[in-house]
């Protein structure tokens, strides 16, 4: 089974308003090199950057994402969340 891949799977989940509205507040959706930063912060042991996103996308961080819905399907975020378990491949 390939890898899930950020270019191939993650990138195209998020819309143009979702990337849009995000990248307004420094949150850069549709950057590999963001998204798949290995930093640490106060919270996640690396990859703080994909972790944060995934939480709110889940809604175990609030405000969940996307704002005002409608939220993310299971099979949307099991894109994500295998491309995190499969090493964030670009």
């Amino acid at each position: 089974m390939p890898s899930t891949s950020f270019a191939q799977d993650v990138s195209k989940l998020f819309n143009v308003g979702q990337v849009n509205c995000m990248t307004a507040i420094g949150v850069h959706l549709d950057s590999y090199s963001y998204m798949a930063d290995p930093s640490a912060d106060n919270i996640y042991a690396d990859h703080a950057n994909a972790r944060h996103v995934y939480a709110r996308l889940t809604g175990d961080e609030t405000p969940r994402m996307p704002k005002g819905g409608p939220f993310w399907t299971p099979a949307m975020l099991a894109i994500f969340y295998d491309w995190m378990q499969g090493g964030f491949q670009p």
